[in-house]
């Protein structure tokens, strides 16, 4: 009993370093891009999930490089390519090896096609043509492509997916679907021309001296780990998560074949939050934070992103609701130049403020560290508002 014991705690100890050195990669992503959290998150969550994932959203922003960043990151070997109507499956999966050829024998040269890639980043992937879209469903749901009557494995690890468009064709609902982790990329707003001007000049010199902080070999490790334990506990995870994926899907369809994944979503999510699957205990207020923080990448079109706001905001914890409550009151009193009550508000929301740091553990305060922050900058102007109303 002591040896496995001592086996156990073994594990653990190498399985934390895997994850210290996943999380690295991930401040690392954070620190360099702006404003682009929720992509950098993704982009893990997809990753360590061994799922596809799909950029959307305008050229020129940082879509290609979020992959490339990460791709260097963990030292992977990644593939390119720009699908058009033109584009021949010799692009994508290498080309015929003509000295085979004339021996009478029809053989794919695979190095540098995506076939032999950990990432792949498939750019304007709905422009492409019928033959390559038959292709891609088999890579992005089997990892495996039907060259002939040859089936050949695909070493690529996560595909990527980036569009400037949701397809509306019929025919692309099948290809849309096997991407079911999604973000809906933006221009940052004019009054935030000077820090991205100053970021992105960082980010070009950071690019060209990066080195790896993690490899794939840590990727494949942590995956396995938060596999096996969601698998493990997959009984108590889903008795915690079904009520909350049952109620969201009445308001944002999400198929069969996605909600089965969530619960994997949902762990690594945590994990890059400083939860160490497997030491620490998913309790059932980390599983309901966790899923609903990650049914915001389950969204079908942008659109759909307010009614996820609406949903997470009704979700939230009581501590922030009141929080969220109380400033809105001070908002309304001092548009309505009702002053004393609004500073009473705002007394009432730094009070409760206090209290909600001091009661929340650690993690918690980690987890909702946007929605605290976006308050506590709301508290701010309303403090400022009234202070002018004095002058």
């Amino acid at each position: 009993m002591a040896t496995f014991k001592f086996w156990y705690l073994v594990l653990y100890a190498v399985s934390e370093n895997y994850f210290d050195r996943i999380r690295s990669v991930y401040m690392k992503l954070n620190n360099m891009f702006f404003k682009y959290e929720n992509e950098v998150l993704g982009a893990l969550m997809a990753t360590l999930s061994r799922e596809n994932y799909l950029l959307v959203g305008p050229p020129g922003t940082a879509k290609t490089t979020l992959v490339y960043a990460l791709s260097k990151l963990l030292n992977a070997k990644w593939f390119y390519r720009q699908l058009t109507r033109f584009t021949d499956l010799e692009e994508i999966l290498g080309p015929i090896n003509i000295a085979k050829l004339l021996d009478g024998k029809v053989e794919r040269i695979y190095a540098n096609s995506i076939v032999e890639s950990e990432f792949a980043l498939l750019d304007e992937i709905f422009n492409a043509s019928s033959a390559i879209l038959n292709t891609l469903l088999s890579i992005l749901n089997e990892r495996v492509v039907y060259d002939g009557e040859k089936v050949v494995p695909v070493k690529t690890w996560t595909v990527f997916g980036a569009s400037n468009r949701i397809p509306d064709e019929e025919e692309l609902q099948a290809l849309y679907d096997r991407f079911p982790l999604r973000v809906f990329t933006e221009w940052v707003s004019p009054d935030d021309t000077e820090p991205l001007i100053i970021k992105g000049w960082e980010l070009r010199m950071d690019l060209d001296r990066m080195e790896p902080l993690a490899t794939m070999d840590d990727v494949q490790a942590v995956n396995k780990i938060i596999t096996e334990y969601v698998y493990d506990h997959i009984k108590d995870i889903s008795k915690v998560i079904s009520p909350i994926i049952a109620n969201y899907v009445e308001h944002i369809p999400i198929s069969n074949r996605t909600r089965v994944k969530v619960p994997m979503y949902v762990a690594t999510y945590l994990m890059l939050h400083g939860i160490d699957i497997g030491r620490t205990e998913l309790s059932s207020s980390l599983l309901r934070v966790g899923t609903i923080k990650v049914l915001r990448y389950l969204v079908s079109n942008k659109d759909q992103l307010n009614e996820y706001y609406s949903f997470a905001t009704v979700h939230m914890p009581e501590d922030l609701l009141r929080l969220s409550e109380l400033l809105s009151e001070a908002k309304a009193l001092i548009n309505n130049e009702v002053y004393d009550e609004a500073k009473q508000r705002i007394r009432d929301a730094k009070e409760l403020l206090s209290q909600l740091r001091s009661r929340w553990d650690i993690v918690m305060t980690r987890l909702y560290a946007d929605e605290i922050n976006d308050l506590e900058e709301l508290l701010k102007r309303l403090e400022d508002a009234v202070t002018e109303s004095k002058q």
